[in-house]
């Protein structure tokens, strides 16, 4: 399934402000960027006959070569990123397999989770992300405590969240997932919580 055609967060960002320090806080948006899920018995062996690799245990994620984000949630539940900036559409491509197979009696392999429907999705960068996070989340987000691949499924600022540590290309940073009926109180919270260390949501089109 293609994810949806406007973000909850546009409306905001022909408004927002150029983030002063960038490199300090950075908060992209990649809701219109592809996404899916899978969940139910057969799913892990599903999957791993489809992208080169899984996670070997729940709450871990892997990045594929050309970016894609494959995170495990459960034992049988993933959620697949495409990659940021890639021309890839990984989400698509399983959505439309899975859906070919399945018509055709495939048995054991899950069901679809319409993530692109449900969750918006946020990229956190830089080196002052861990400790604006630790005014909203609970979660220790610190290099030592949350490595590359880590998942925490958790609250931030009294949201329901995945939260998935990406590193790749030379570049690392902090997905965000949240329902979108949340997008306009997530958006005040981060706003101001940002505007702390310089930082804040770049400009539509900016990556």
């Amino acid at each position: 399934m293609a994810a949806i055609a406007r973000s909850p967060f546009a409306h905001r960002l022909g408004q927002s402000r150029v983030p002063r320090e960038p490199d300090n806080l950075v908060i992209h948006d990649l809701t219109a960027t592809g996404r899916t899920g899978f969940k139910g018995a057969g799913t892990s062996d599903w999957l791993a006959s489809q992208v080169s690799a899984l996670p070997e245990r729940p709450n871990r994620a892997v990045t594929l070569s050309d970016g894609t984000v494959v995170a495990r949630l459960g034992k049988e539940e993933y959620l697949v990123l495409n990659g940021r900036g890639s021309s890839n559409n990984v989400s698509a491509e399983l959505d439309l397999s899975w859906a070919s197979e399945s018509a055709n009696g495939a048995v054991r392999m899950g069901y679809p989770l319409p993530r692109a429907d449900s969750h918006s999705w946020l990229f956190l960068q830089g080196v002052r992300v861990p400790e604006m996070m630790s005014k909203i989340c609970g979660v220790d987000l610190r290099d030592a405590s949350f490595p590359p691949g880590e998942i925490a499924q958790t609250i931030v600022a009294r949201i329901g969240a995945v939260l998935i540590r990406e590193v790749g290309d030379g570049s690392e940073g902090l997905h965000l997932l949240t329902d979108f009926a949340s997008a306009d109180y997530l958006w005040e919270v981060l706003d101001d919580a940002s505007a702390e260390y310089g930082g804040g949501f770049a400009p539509a089109g900016r990556k």
